[in-house]
């Protein structure tokens, strides 16, 4: 998952005219890309299928297309177009950078990175150019490479606020707090407007009644400029300040807002999460697994699954702080190659896909992940993938390899929820804003564990959070022995790691571990009424609901 922010560059490459023109054709890539820039993907969809058919020796109009195609999901299209548009100008940097950005989509970094080396040879790149290869790079897993080409981007514009926006977010991502608040600062300064900078400047650390931003943030709500995503961002920054000052029902009542505002303006179906998960239980069984006939026999992998906000993190830094081990975070590259490899059996919606990714050969599902996976996850002879949601692909994760670990974090459940619902995330986990919708894909997700747990008796292993945290090192050693690692001590002093963290613990895992998320719901207990009603409706009893809590 890429660490930085879009672009913001969201005007026409300078050369878009560089094909026969007239005011029909520059009358249709106006509308693509402003139905591009506005999220009106169905419109600039339409758009671009009418440049694609009437203009086919356009390269603008084939560039375009490929940007709304790769934004619809048609990646192949994406990348045929893209290709055909540097088949007609192979100098033309945004077009190159497009067709890198298709073959990062199709999980080809390898043949990514060799285009984005070529992009980076340029003489005398402008600003916006360093920023999209920052991004480039960023999507490729160079984090320190990324960081290079923002700072480079910002000193060349230094008036553009997007420019800081990257830059923070990269030297946040790379550890350097400081300069990420620095940065921040001049983007706000730059563009007030910008909710994804205050956001993030909160969560970098611990505001105090000396030094916080609560004065600003609610001037800029004041001002608003009734942009719900802004209003959105600015909610949850008020929510993390609140919090840290110890003013709790400002602190639940800013996230309720934000939260609402968030799930008023998505199209998500929370049923259909619940009836996929259903599926799965029914789908894959105990023969299932027994059926298999070949596998990849690759031992690299090492997956850590459950829900975010868990400690997925925390025992990445600690595997990733072991020679032997590569942190290559949340790659998503399992769910990408099934899909693939499901493709041509046609499925016909999201029930169906489960049904026939049970047919998927095991060993070109194994074998076609880890190719996947090529050069991101470094040179060591293991390597973590730390995709929470990959608890939906247990059973197939370990009859395609059986011969990779699986951890399952667990957490206490009101904690785990609480910990879920105050988090804005970026794009996954749309379950996450009403609480009764994350309560019950919870007890979905609890439910498929067990699952797993009972088809696959001691092939994975189950850590709780509490007891990592309070006994770091026992839990640790039980962990590498596992893995089958042998002890270092290094795994213990994980934040003195310096590599890259891309997600919403990166600055938590900045610090030793701590103890004080233990029972923070307890303090929202009253607003948390619908989750602990619904688990108690469902059997959790309070008892078990404060056993990881309690080690018994």
């Amino acid at each position: 998952m890429p660490v930085t922010a879009s672009s913001g560059n969201w005007k026409w490459p300078d050369d878009w005219w560089r094909c026969p023109i007239n005011r029909e054709l520059q009358s249709e890539l106006r509308d693509a890309w402003a139905g591009l820039k506005n999220g009106d993907l169905p419109s600039a969809w339409r758009v671009c299928q009418v440049l694609v058919k009437q203009y086919p020796h356009s390269a603008a109009g084939l560039d375009v297309s490929s940007r709304v195609a790769l934004a619809v999901g048609e990646r192949e299209l994406a990348a045929d177009l893209a290709q055909r548009a540097v088949r007609m100008d192979g100098q033309n940097f945004s077009f190159l950078a497009q067709r890198a950005s298709c073959l990062l989509a199709m999980r080809k970094p390898a043949e990514a990175l060799e285009l984005i080396e070529v992009l980076g040879e340029g003489a005398q790149l402008s600003a916006g150019e360093q920023d999209t290869l920052g991004n480039l790079y960023s999507q490729a897993g160079d984090q320190w490479r990324a960081l290079e080409c923002f700072q480079r981007a910002a000193e060349l514009e230094p008036g553009q606020s997007h420019f800081w926006l990257n830059l923070a977010l990269s030297l946040q991502a790379t550890g350097d707090l400081d300069g990420a608040e620095q940065a921040f600062d001049r983007c706000i300064a730059l563009n007030p407007t910008e909710g994804e900078a205050w956001l993030h400047r909160s969560r970098l650390r611990k505001q105090t009644e000396q030094r916080n931003h609560l004065k600003e943030l609610q001037a800029a709500l004041t001002n608003g400029d009734g942009d719900w995503r802004r209003e959105m961002t600015l909610r949850y920054a008020l929510a993390k300040e609140y919090e840290d000052l110890g003013r709790y029902p400002q602190s639940f009542s800013e996230l309720q807002r934000g939260s609402g505002l968030r799930r008023s303006h998505m199209n998500h179906d929370a049923a259909a999460d619940l009836q996929a998960m259903e599926a799965i239980r029914s789908c894959f069984s105990r023969d299932y697994l027994l059926d298999a006939t070949s596998a990849c026999n690759s031992d690299e992998p090492i997956f850590i699954v459950g829900l975010p906000r868990t400690g997925t993190t925390l025992v990445e830094r600690i595997l990733g702080s072991h020679s032997d081990v590569f942190a290559a975070g949340e790659l998503n590259s399992f769910a990408e190659t099934l899909t693939t490899l499901t493709a041509p059996l046609k499925p016909r919606d999201r029930m169906d896909f489960i049904r026939l990714s049970a047919q998927v050969d095991s060993e070109r599902l194994g074998s076609g992940y880890i190719d996947s996976t090529r050069p991101m996850t470094g040179s060591t002879s293991r390597f973590v993938d730390k995709l929470p949601l990959n608890f939906l692909y247990c059973g197939l994760i370990h009859r395609a390899l059986p011969q990779a670990k699986i951890i399952h974090l667990e957490r206490d459940p009101m904690d785990a929820c609480y910990a879920i619902y105050k988090t804005l995330f970026k794009q996954a986990y749309p379950f996450s804003y009403e609480l009764k919708e994350l309560g019950n894909y919870y007890l979905a997700y609890r439910e498929l564990m067990a699952h797993w747990q009972q088809l696959m008796p001691g092939i994975i292993l189950h850590v709780e959070y509490e007891r990592l945290v309070a006994a770091p090192e026992q839990q640790t050693r039980r962990i590498l022995e596992y893995c089958g690692l042998p002890w270092q001590e290094a795994c213990l002093d994980f934040h003195r790691n310096d590599a890259p963290s891309m997600t919403a613990s990166l600055a938590q895992v900045r610090q030793p571990v701590y103890t004080s998320s233990i029972g923070k719901w307890r303090r929202y207990a009253k607003e948390l009424t619908p989750l602990s009603e619904l688990f108690a409706a469902a059997g959790l009893k309070q008892a078990e609901l404060d056993r990881a809590r309690s080690g018994k």
